[in-house]
């Protein structure tokens, strides 16, 4: 499948709430210019998981359609910024053949399996704290290793960022920070929309801090055009 005829390589970007669309467009027009972007932003796909408690068959027929939208529109690839949906990465890649499609914190869940044993987890959204979960066990059960995972889940900075107030949403979570790193060898922070948080935070901190947009740019680096021209 290809973006276009002058082999400028499309990506499809799958969103469920608006403050996900800056953080990854910003780190993208930085990190690879070349790119070009098509974002899809669905808020029902997180308001559906809440609703009926995560990925049943409805709301991965939902995310199935908005990818199709996408395939429609021949994107090279396709991620998906809303890691509640990231556990259904397999079935979408079972259900569009050739369409490389990942989610956007796989590589920043690898990093931390990597990295320590206790894995904190800083989210802002029950369903996306959930699957984060699950992904991290299913990453550590896939490397033969075993993990603690310690959550700080803060909905009310959610709330503050859906009122535009991101000050406030960070202050909440900067201060959650220090107690989860006591505990933690490695803290994730769990969402795109947190990833600005990532420049707001102290110098040396005494452990790891990790952000997906950064490592999932990279990662498409090497999908989009490593391997592709590799394989031409």
């Amino acid at each position: 499948m290809t973006g276009s005829a002058n082999n400028t390589k499309t990506l499809g970007l799958v969103h469920a709430v608006i403050p996900a669309i800056a953080p990854m467009r910003d780190v993208l027009a930085r990190t690879l210019p070349e790119l070009r972007v098509i974002n899809l932003l669905d808020e029902g796909l997180l308001t559906e998981a809440n609703r009926l408690h995560g990925l049943v068959p409805e709301t991965i027929d939902r995310l199935a359609t908005v990818i199709g939208l996408l395939a429609a529109a021949q994107c090279d690839a396709v991620m998906l910024t809303c890691t509640a949906y990231s556990p259904a990465v397999p079935e979408m890649k079972r259900r569009f053949p050739g369409l490389p499609i990942a989610a956007v914190d796989q590589t920043m869940v690898d990093r931390a399996v990597g990295l320590g044993k206790r894995i904190g987890v800083l989210a802002t959204v029950p369903a996306g704290l959930e699957q984060q979960r699950y992904l991290l066990r299913e990453t550590a059960a896939a490397a033969g290793k075993e993990i603690d995972i310690v959550p700080s889940l803060h909905p009310e900075a959610m709330e503050a960022l859906r009122r535009g107030d991101r000050d406030e949403h960070d202050r909440i979570l900067l201060g959650a920070l220090p107690a989860l790193l006591e505990r933690c060898d490695v803290v994730l922070l769990a969402q795109v929309s947190i990833a600005p948080l990532a420049a707001k935070l102290p110098a040396g901190l005494p452990k790891p801090v990790l952000s997906s947009p950064e490592l999932a740019a990279e990662r498409l680096r090497e999908t989009l055009f490593v391997e592709s021209t590799l394989s031409a």
